[in-house]
């Protein structure tokens, strides 16, 4: 892991797997066009809102796997019957991939006034129970 270290970092056991895809995320060029705002409401409630002019509900896609939300825009017919003197609006297929923490789930989408907005939550995870270890002695 070439991760800048950290001082507090040294107290994270078994967490390289996630500072390895931080630095893998990092050094990724974005490839959709989609222009997107995350939006937290408090600690267990977060919005996604898409800017999707012009797209209807049968274009869109969500879906969840592991913790990856996809969102995929399905590109839309252009009507072949027009001249086109300027083509300026994109309408080419696109996927978004989200990475979500493991406890948050997706509530419900909806797209309304050509914005996407889906809602998340983040459900309460049990805590851990103390547990002594035993040393054994050889």
């Amino acid at each position: 892991m070439a991760f800048i270290q950290n001082k507090f970092l040294k107290y994270y056991i078994g967490y390289n797997d996630f500072f390895d895809e931080i630095e893998k995320i990092s050094s990724i060029k974005n490839t959709s066009n989609l222009a997107f705002d995350i939006l937290k409401y408090d600690d267990n409630k977060y919005e996604i809102n898409v800017a999707l002019a012009g797209i209807s509900p049968e274009q869109v896609k969500i879906n969840t796997i592991n913790d990856f939300l996809i969102l995929d825009v399905i590109q839309k017919p252009l009507s072949s019957n027009k001249d086109i003197i300027h083509k300026g609006i994109q309408n080419n297929s696109t996927k978004q991939l989200f990475r979500l923490e493991q406890n948050i789930q997706v509530d419900e989408a909806e797209l309304k006034n050509g914005i996407l907005k889906i809602k998340l939550y983040k459900k309460v995870l049990q805590k851990l129970l103390k547990k002594t270890i035993e040393i054994i002695e050889e």
